[in-house]
């Protein structure tokens, strides 16, 4: 009699002291399963949603995240169109509490897209926020610039400059170069890397986002207020422009598809002769060099064509 009198006291006990603690460590692991939260910045600065936008027109996207318990470790961005088709525009990791982004793209040629935004946590929980963004149909292919066998010297090159503007073609020394930064959207270099001869085209913005090759080659954009940032589409080494599409590009509809934002990179090395790299600039101008010749040394030069949005 007294077994079962202890035995319904512990069972007592039990039920008033575990179940609360049972039941208050589910509640935090309900907290912690929580998934992050994602949203829209707004303001009229900011695309909206159902906006009708020219092809080559920019699109601002403003985004905030917050993580719930787990840091976010990555961030993605990608276009769904109406055929199924899924193009990844933007895949970055990261590890942090909160997101707070200012992203610019610009409207490629495809009628409708749905953009969709994603965060995903440490413990793969995700979350998104989408648009719908459609292209103006009275869009029309613009004009571009087409500057032929320009020529460019590595840096330790003093017969031919090191800096281009794209626009105009001209090509700058140190000096010159200077006064007018704004316009200096492209340098050139020679390294060796992986130990394999590699010309590189890169832009004064390189040195802004972890690279030091521009800086070194360069040091006196250092002192400059407006390092340009151009971006190249390293993708073409797989999967490269034909030459014959080049030269028979004369209006920027091949410039537009040809670049790829998912695989913008802040150089382009291992330049080639027959290459057809896309690249585009800080300002959002679309272009292509077709690469005619490229020495192997440091004291050399690179010989190219190219074509850029007017």
């Amino acid at each position: 009699m007294h077994n079962v009198i202890a035995m319904k006291l512990i069972i007592r006990i039990f039920v008033l002291f575990f179940i609360p603690v049972l039941l208050l460590l589910s509640c935090k692991k309900d907290e912690q399963d929580l998934p992050p939260s994602i949203s829209f910045k707004s303001g009229d600065q900011y695309t909206d949603d159902g906006a009708v936008v020219q092809v080559g027109g920019k699109l601002l996207f403003g985004i905030q995240a917050r993580a719930n318990g787990a840091n976010i470790t990555n961030f993605t961005v990608k276009k769904h169109l109406l055929d199924g088709e899924v193009i990844t525009v933007m895949d970055t990791g990261m590890n942090t509490a909160t997101v707070n982004l200012d992203k610019v793209f610009y409207q490629n040629v495809e009628d409708t897209a749905r953009w969709v935004f994603t965060v995903m946590d440490r413990n793969r929980m995700s979350a998104d926020v989408s648009m719908m963004i459609y292209k103006d149909p009275n869009s029309t292919f613009g004009g571009i610039y087409h500057h032929e066998d320009l020529i460019m010297g590595y840096q330790e090159n003093n017969d031919y400059g090191h800096f281009l503007d794209p626009a105009t073609g001209k090509i700058y020394f140190e000096d010159s170069a200077g006064m007018f930064q704004d316009k200096m959207d492209i340098l050139v270099y020679y390294i060796v890397d992986e130990d394999l001869p590699s010309p590189v085209f890169s832009s004064p913005g390189e040195m802004d986002h972890y690279s030091a090759e521009a800086k070194e080659f360069y040091p006196f954009i250092e002192n400059w207020t407006d390092r340009k940032y151009t971006l190249w589409d390293i993708s073409v080494d797989d999967d490269p422009v034909p030459e014959e599409a080049f030269n028979n590009c004369h209006n920027d509809s091949l410039l537009i598809v040809s670049y790829d934002e998912a695989w913008g990179k802040k150089k382009f090395k291992w330049s080639d002769v027959g290459d057809v790299i896309p690249f585009i600039t800080q300002a959002g101008k679309k272009g292509l060099i077709k690469v005619n010749a490229a020495d192997q040394a440091e004291n050399g030069m690179i010989r190219f064509d190219i074509k850029i949005q007017q």
